[in-house]
């Protein structure tokens, strides 16, 4: 990895990214693996209106048999770099470059950016909502309710933490229910 000199603003810009963006849906199939995936064009659709609203763009160009993916701050300048090195059988192939291309793009920002692929197991297709973790232990949610009834009968926060991710602000709420 390449940074510049400094990446102070870029960092901060990052850290705020992750708070907006940390998974992509998976959109695609590949019936070869009988399995599914996010693709570019999700990963994108997900991932720019985020880095704009941080002051952050990304750039991702081929070079020799290399992808090269840099992630500038927009005001400051600063930047970090990865390489990528694009496995083809024959690089006179276009096919099979602009297929180790989208390849490299996918996983490059997948990894720059920390992203998991979810999947909701066909939930939202069925019309069924899932609730993650995050969202359980919310006040306006049912599984508050349960959470609170928990604590009442001597239970501990930590239980709950085992289960759910829980802000600092609702476990204190929580311990005041004892």
């Amino acid at each position: 990895m390449k940074t510049s000199e400094k990446i102070t603003n870029l960092t901060k810009a990052l850290f705020e990214f992750q708070g907006k963006v940390t998974s992509v849906k998976k959109s695609a199939n590949n019936p070869h693996f009988k399995s599914s995936y996010a693709d570019l064009s999700s990963i994108l659709e997900v991932i720019n209106p985020a880095l704009q609203e941080c002051g952050l763009f990304v750039t991702q160009h081929p070079h020799d048999e290399v992808l090269i993916t840099t992630v500038y701050h927009a005001e400051s300048g600063e930047f970090m770099q990865s390489e990528q090195i694009l496995r083809m059988k024959d690089a006179n192939n276009p096919q099979q470059q602009g297929s180790a291309i989208t390849y490299a793009r996918r996983y490059a920002l997948a990894a720059i950016f920390n992203l998991t692929q979810s999947d909701d197991d066909a939930n939202s297709a069925s019309g069924i909502k899932v609730t993650t973790a995050k969202e359980a232990m919310h006040p306006k949610h049912a599984l508050w309710a349960k959470a609170v009834e928990h604590i009442k009968k001597g239970g501990s926060v930590k239980d709950i933490e085992d289960r759910y991710m829980i802000s600092e602000e609702y476990k204190a709420v929580l311990e005041a229910t004892k």
